[in-house]
């Protein structure tokens, strides 16, 4: 049930979710008390949503402080969460981390209007740098962009929604200058399979660039943020309050 209502209208629980799917087949009671945590959370912001309009965005523009592209033509950002959730001291009961709580987890948020896709999803495999992740993150949003361009452009709407090239937004500066045909020798590792960023930026379907990482929208989809302020911050952009449509 979480699962479907983070896919459809509450991108702001999608994280959790994502975690908690995990444990589905063998929950710890922990699990279950994050997971009733969830239920009260929506029940307490049941009167938020996303909404979508031709309006300039500006919640967005101010938060990045410069004009975003998303509401004349398809944007996005892409972030991930270099190494394990669980930054606790380990415990003589659990001394070490599961393999997979190793894997970084990627995030991107896909805008058209309004937020139109996002995804929140542990890596495969585990990334040797923080800048090794973030090229995983932007990989799988730079996949998901083509996908929904060629939606758009099976619908015949490029002319009125598809701007090309895309804007990516991505906090590491490695992931960029990489994706740019600039590497460095510790980068060498990185699948080959990684080359369709690069390969994407040379046929002009997307552009990567900078953006601070505290700016960077997609954060709230790579961890369990325990800074409710910067939670809330992020949320209060992406998802919208009830209004009234007397007052358009």
């Amino acid at each position: 049930s979480l699962n479907w209502v983070s896919q459809a209208t509450r991108p702001d629980i999608t994280t959790i979710t994502s975690i908690l799917a995990k444990y589905q087949h063998s929950p710890s009671p922990g699990h279950i008390g994050a997971a009733r945590h969830v239920l009260r959370y929506l029940n307490g912001t049941k009167d938020l949503g996303i909404v979508f309009d031709s309006a300039e965005y500006f919640n967005i523009q101010s938060f990045v402080n410069f004009p975003v592209e998303g509401r004349i033509g398809l944007s996005a950002s892409a972030d991930a969460n270099w190494g394990p959730q669980d930054q606790s001291i380990p415990t003589s009961t659990q001394p070490d981390l599961d393999l997979f709580k190793s894997r970084s987890i990627s995030g991107h948020l896909l805008s058209l209007h309004g937020p139109l896709h996002w995804s929140s999803k542990r890596q495969s495999v585990t990334a040797r740098s923080s800048a090794e992740a973030e090229i995983y993150a932007t990989d799988k949003c730079v996949k998901d962009i083509q996908f929904v361009c060629n939606i758009i452009k099976d619908l015949q709407l490029q002319q009125d929604l598809l701007q090309q090239p895309v804007n990516v937004l991505n906090d590491n500066m490695a992931c960029v200058l990489w994706s740019k045909s600039r590497t460095t020798k510790n980068l060498r590792h990185i699948q080959i399979k990684e080359n369709a960023i690069r390969e994407s930026i040379h046929n002009n379907t997307v552009r990567i660039s900078h953006v601070a990482g505290g700016d960077n929208l997609a954060d709230i989809f790579t961890k369990e943020d325990k800074d409710v302020h910067h939670f809330l911050k992020l949320r209060n952009i992406i998802m919208s309050p009830p209004f009234s449509l007397a007052k358009l």
